[in-house]
């Protein structure tokens, strides 16, 4: 068992065990707090090395990840909050591991903690009551359009596919949260089939990163980005098709919020080169980015919060850059302001554009165009001039005063201006405006 995170775990169930045999962690200890989730990080592995009861172990990609368990545990001396514990472990005859924490100073005390290892559960840490009553009909449409039998489906079913989920869930800007994550286990379930044809892939694509945006705030979402993850490096099947292009950038930004750091720096060295303007002179790769999708990478960019503060100062250049050229998309202005916004949407506060390079861009660059032609620009200057509270990261007043000022005189929206007068929780259309669509039912910023 080891964190998702980690690089190593420890051996709880060694090769061999008979049904029944407890094996007892005794050299090892954890604190538990009582009434507060626990998660278990579970892996398994089908080679022949003997690891011993306890061993500290490298994982590798021979080892297998299995879903996440989260527990809370309760005890009747309500008073007690921490407890220190060991893990025992058997295999049952059904062919399952059975986990129990055993209190340290009461081995009488155990919780149990039992779940499969031979099959992921399909939908894991939902509950059924939590699903739509026609959740299974959604569910088998989804297995008709990629299951072992798809290939004698016909393509407008594959097409019409979104459609006939919202005939049967309602509107998917409705679609409760437990009903998307369960939604994108029955995807990842018949993944392997999204290759079958364009429509495949682009409708599997589509339809997978919807279902897990914005990538955390839910259970075991750690594991499910884990696990999408892996499909990085395969890229997609076809490359001559803009649009899959277009749902591959869209799949990324949608579950950005869940990536790490490094995983996001792949991602931002893949576009990288038809961002840069000095390489977009070169004829070929303008060509090239406009059939990959170029406003779909723009809106990737800006969403990869957790990239290096140096990396973004150079996105933020050349975005300003390419905003100068006549013709350029009006996407760059949204991708500008939430690149050097004062508030990132998931980031840390350490990762925000310095104040004084955020106030020449607008000095420079926002402050003298016309807003009210050009309303992108005026929004991009909200969320750089955002209050944030943070007296190092917000801008100086009479700079604000500014931006202020130029809004109300361009008769710009209420909302946007209150966000610079004072430090102001989004509401749900504000969300929408920065994230780029609509947050699950359920999700709410912190």
């Amino acid at each position: 068992a080891g964190a998702s995170q980690q690089k190593h775990g420890v051996c709880i169930l060694p090769r061999g065990c008979e049904e029944g045999d407890e094996q007892i962690l005794r050299d090892r200890q954890f604190a538990l707090r009582l009434g507060e989730p626990v998660q278990f990080h579970v892996v398994s592995t089908s080679g022949d090395t003997p690891y011993q009861l306890g061993e500290l172990i490298t994982l590798t990609e021979d080892f297998h990840s299995l879903p996440p368990l989260a527990v809370a545990f309760q005890r009747d001396d309500a008073a007690v909050r921490q407890v220190t514990v060991q893990l025992a472990t058997s295999l049952t005859e059904t062919g399952t591991l059975q986990l129990q924490c055993l209190a340290v100073d009461d081995p009488e005390q155990r919780w149990d903690v039992e779940f499969p290892i031979r099959r992921a559960a399909p939908n894991a840490g939902i509950e059924s009551s939590q699903l739509p009553p026609r959740f299974d009909e959604a569910s088998a449409a989804i297995e008709r359009g990629f299951g072992p039998r798809s290939k004698d489906v016909a393509p407008q079913t594959i097409k019409s596919l979104r459609n006939d989920l919202e005939k049967l869930l309602g509107p998917r800007d409705t679609w409760p949260t437990p009903c998307l994550r369960a939604l994108y286990q029955t995807l990842w379930d018949y993944g392997k089939n999204r290759r079958r044809s364009d429509t495949h892939e682009r409708v599997w694509l589509g339809l997978i990163g919807y279902c897990l945006r914005p990538g955390f705030g839910y259970p075991l979402d750690d594991w499910r980005i884990e696990q999408l993850w892996k499909i990085y490096p395969q890229g997609i099947q076809y490359v001559s098709e803009t649009q899959n292009w277009s749902e591959w950038w869209t799949l990324w930004r949608r579950v950005a919020g869940g990536l790490s750091e490094s995983a996001q720096q792949i991602l931002f060295d893949a576009i990288a080169l038809y961002l840069n303007p000095a390489t977009a002179r070169q004829s070929n790769h303008a060509q090239v980015a406009k059939k990959r999708g170029y406003e779909d990478m723009i809106r990737l960019a800006a969403a990869l919060e957790r990239l290096p503060v140096a990396s973004k100062i150079q996105l933020g250049s050349w975005l300003l850059q390419r905003l100068q050229k006549p013709g350029e998309s009006l996407q760059c202005w949204w991708a500008l302001g939430r690149v050097a916004t004062r508030v990132p949407f998931y980031g840390s506060a350490h990762g925000v554009i310095p104040r004084d390079i955020a106030s020449a861009w607008l000095h420079e660059h926002l402050l003298p165009l016309d807003w009210k032609k050009l309303p992108q620009a005026g929004f991009a200057a909200t969320l750089i001039a955002r209050q944030s509270g943070d007296r190092v990261r917000d801008l100086d007043e009479e700079l604000s005063r500014n931006v202020i000022a130029k809004l109300q005189m361009t008769k710009a929206p209420q909302s946007w201006i209150a966000l610079i007068e004072t430090v102001t929780t989004l509401d749900a259309q504000q969300e929408n405006q920065i994230f780029g669509e609509a947050l699950p039912p359920g999700l709410r910023l912190l």
